[in-house]
């Protein structure tokens, strides 16, 4: 099985606890942001929201490139 650049498959799942944990945000701001389509990439497996390590971090780089170029 192979993975892409930004979603390598050894990249371990994360439960929304341990992302909000590492986040330094609530599980329920992470929620907000998973129902608004504003928060990092996730995987919904049976109903259950998982995320990527390295999808988390990719997105937090692109939140930093937003900003530094919005000032």
């Amino acid at each position: 099985m192979t993975g892409t650049p930004e979603h390598p498959v050894s990249s371990p799942l994360l439960h929304s606890r341990d992302v909000a944990a590492y986040l330094k945000v609530s599980e329920s701001t992470l929620s907000r942001w998973r129902a608004a389509g504003t928060g990092p990439p996730f995987i919904r497996m049976s109903g259950i929201a998982r995320y990527r390590i390295d999808a988390v971090d990719a997105w937090l780089i692109e939140l930093e490139h937003e900003h530094a170029s919005q000032g």
